[in-house]
């Protein structure tokens, strides 16, 4: 089943799986697209990723602003 990563940011997210695909070899994902339901955007992932490694993103993001 996938799992879907929502944020306010498209380019955002696009760094975020710029992050995973270079770190951590995730390939099989959605492009970003508008979450109409919801508001903002989202992508899908199509394989395992451990949720740290998005944590992980975002605190690295964090110490370098």
């Amino acid at each position: 089943m996938p799992v879907s990563v929502h944020g306010d940011d498209r380019e955002e997210l696009e760094s975020l799986i710029n992050y995973l695909k270079h770190q951590h070899n995730l390939r099989k994902r959605s492009l970003v697209m508008e979450d109409r339901e919801e508001g903002g955007y989202l992508f899908f992932l199509y394989q395992i990723c451990d949720p740290r490694w998005i944590v992980d993103y975002f605190e690295s993001k964090k110490e370098s602003d």
